[in-house]
């Protein structure tokens, strides 16, 4: 197990990520599973060198590659490094390998033993347009777990218009009480919904593809290519 016996997002059944910025402008995430009901945090890394940690400072780098770091309530991180061109890789606090994210046309996460935890697929009504848009407001995925059912979706919202694609997320904006800060960032925010109680290790592989795409800016999907 990743975060304890019931995992980081225990039973919760929404999970909203929120994008910030902090005053060092490297990008954040805050997850919550109800008004003011936070379970974790995601910043952006820095790390990669003087000449990336400048250009995080200056505003250059708003998300790409590195080792972000998702750290719960409780303290337990997990590191999501996310690479160019090679599988993202999820790791324990102390260095130790947990999953990793192939990603393609399906994305496979899979267990540190090689075991399938889930799979990333596009929503049949994944990436719409707006009238007089370039990009849709959100991308949508589905979840598959091991054995192919449909456990969950997870969407990658770009812009404020895809907080309220679909029922539920309309159900969010008033359950949250806002709808997301307007941001200069490619990825304000990813709504994640599961169909059932997810286990401890794919709740917490949820939220950390959550932070892969937000802030990882990874595509999942062959539309966020």
């Amino acid at each position: 197990m990743l975060a304890g016996v019931d995992g980081i997002v225990g039973s919760s059944m929404r999970v909203r990520g929120d994008v910030g910025r902090k005053l060092n402008n490297a990008l954040t995430m805050t997850f919550t599973i109800g008004p003011d009901e936070p379970v974790a945090t995601a910043k952006q890394s820095g790390g990669d060198g003087r000449g990336r940690k400048l250009g995080v400072l200056f505003g250059f780098k708003n998300g790409g590659p590195g080792i972000h770091v998702l750290t719960s309530l409780g303290g337990t991180a997990i590191e999501v490094e996310s690479r160019e061109q090679k599988p993202t890789l999820f790791r324990s606090a102390d260095g130790a390998p947990l999953a990793e994210a192939v990603r393609g046309a399906p994305s496979v996460v899979s267990a540190a033993d090689g075991s399938v935890v889930f799979t990333v697929v596009p929503a049949p009504d994944g990436a719409t347009v707006p009238a007089g848009a370039r990009l849709p407001d959100a991308f949508r995925t589905h979840l598959l777990d091991a054995a192919g059912s449909t456990f969950g979706t997870l969407d990658v919202i770009r812009s404020q218009g895809g907080w309220s694609l679909g029922a539920e997320l309309v159900d969010d904006m008033i359950w949250f009480g806002h709808a997301g800060q307007p941001l200069k960032i490619p990825v304000i925010g990813t709504a994640l919904t599961f169909l059932r109680p997810p286990t401890a290790l794919e709740g917490d592989l949820a939220l950390a593809v959550c932070v892969d795409m937000a802030i990882g800016l990874r595509p999942y999907i062959p539309e966020m290519d």
